[in-house]
């Protein structure tokens, strides 16, 4: 919020002030600290911001947006609004306007984090970027990672989740992206939304805010985005043609339209996350030795295909969360793999699937075949990816919990093994190795 005053921000809402004060952050935690800060009370299901006005102002907040109707606290300059959320969006929306860069949006049911954590360190061979922190992704979370952008900022990377109708599209509208992206249509939030064919279009609102001259890049494999955009994928129609040549635990390497990359990160997925990432540089102007030099500093969100030791074996901490779509392809970067004579999955219970869970956690049993050689499997509903699994080849261990599963994990730090681990974000799969 740099070089943003009182005066101005009240001005966005219609009031009429001389306060000269630069306002330096925004927060929506009154335990924040927030000098000369902004504080936005959200109310949410249990807690109510602003009930927690005088700690906000005791860690340095000058000025409040309040819900109109309440009573006023006198510590500090009140901006009365409808909506503490609405009033948070407009003045993202206002300040994205003042220092007008390049906005480039992505979503996706899986893989939306890894790609917007590519696209950024690429473009940052040519452009000052600014990219949402962590899975700040939310009607809240977008407009904070908005307004904490340095003025000088030349490429905004915002990501956008949702969990119902209506809210992409929010999103899409305040950040007004010359570059989208719907990564893929997976099955998070289905029930919400009424299965694959309505993620897919929740998704596919983000075309709402897009730049008449913008574009709109997608997944090339997936049906249910056919006829829209820029298709990047390894379908042969493809605009964005992706070919594999060779996956190690080191590094992938690949070729998009003909082009020659390496990629320092685990999966199939993650190659198709670096094509997003090669197609978004193209398309601002970066060529492919710039191109590649991003690549080769791609450091991803951890517990997203994270490589790790764990005594002398190879791991893959892919426990950040976890989806059919998104677990198969993790499985079939393990079966990829070459040099292991074990190949070990750890795979827990998979969240928000609806009333087609059970048929979801068998179709991964599914993909669990030679050369995999183990799967313990964690968790009340991951008993459904034992009954999936059909291959004898594959020892099968069923634990209740998260410590017992550890207990068993142990018995495999070889040298000559790989391990992934795999689950929802609830199971906390990765204390498996803390």
């Amino acid at each position: 919020m740099e070089q943003l005053t009182v005066q101005k921000l009240a001005s966005w809402f219609g009031m009429d002030l001389h306060d000269e004060r630069l306002v330096e952050r925004v927060a929506t935690d009154s335990r924040d600290a927030n000098e000369a800060g902004l504080f936005v009370p959200i109310v949410g299901a249990r807690v109510d911001g602003h009930d927690y006005i005088e700690a906000a102002v005791e860690k340095g907040a000058i000025v409040t947006f309040w819900e109109e109707g309440r009573p006023q606290p006198d510590n500090l300059v009140v901006i009365p609004v409808k909506s503490t959320v609405e009033a948070l969006q407009t003045a993202a929306a206002r300040y994205l306007e003042e220092i007008n860069p390049l906005v480039v949006a992505i979503t996706g049911s899986n893989g939306k984090t890894s790609t917007k954590d590519m696209v950024a360190v690429v473009l940052e061979e040519k452009f000052k970027t600014h990219k949402t922190a962590g899975n700040f992704n939310s009607d809240v979370g977008l407009p904070l990672t908005v307004l904490r952008m340095p003025r000088d900022t030349e490429v905004a990377v915002l990501e956008m989740g949702m969990n119902g109708f209506g809210q992409i599209e929010t999103l899409s509208k305040l950040a007004k992206p010359d570059v989208a992206f719907v990564t893929n249509i997976g099955e998070s939030h289905g029930e919400q939304v009424g299965g694959r064919t309505g993620i897919a279009k929740a998704k596919l609102e983000i075309k709402a805010g897009l730049k008449a001259d913008g574009r709109l890049i997608v997944d090339a494999d997936e049906p249910l985005l056919s006829g829209q955009g820029y298709r990047v994928g390894y379908d042969e129609t493809a605009d964005g043609k992706i070919e594999v040549i060779e996956t190690t635990f080191d590094a992938s390497i690949f070729k998009y339209n003909g082009d020659l990359y390496e990629l320092k990160v685990l999966g199939a997925h993650q190659i198709r996350n670096a094509a997003y990432a090669i197609a978004c540089g193209l398309a601002f102007g970066l060529d492919h030795a710039m191109i590649q030099r991003g690549l080769d500093r791609i450091k991803l969100t951890s517990m997203r295909m994270e490589k790790q030791m764990f005594g002398e074996a190879h791991l893959i901490n892919d426990a950040y969360n976890a989806s059919p779509t998104s677990m198969i392809a993790a499985i079939e970067t393990i079966k990829s793999l070459e040099g292991f004579s074990k190949r070990v999955l750890v795979l827990g219970d998979m969240y928000e699937l609806g009333a087609d869970e059970q048929m979801q956690h068998e179709q991964v049993g599914g993909a669990v075949t030679s050369p995999v050689t183990d799967c313990i499997l964690v968790g009340d509903k991951a008993k459904w990816i034992a009954d999936g699994i059909q291959d004898s080849r594959v020892n099968v261990k069923m634990v209740p919990t998260v410590e017992e599963a550890k207990a068993l994990l142990h018995h495999y730090q070889r040298p000559d093994t790989v391990v992934l681990l795999k689950a929802s974000r609830g199971l906390a799969l990765e204390r498996l190795v803390q």
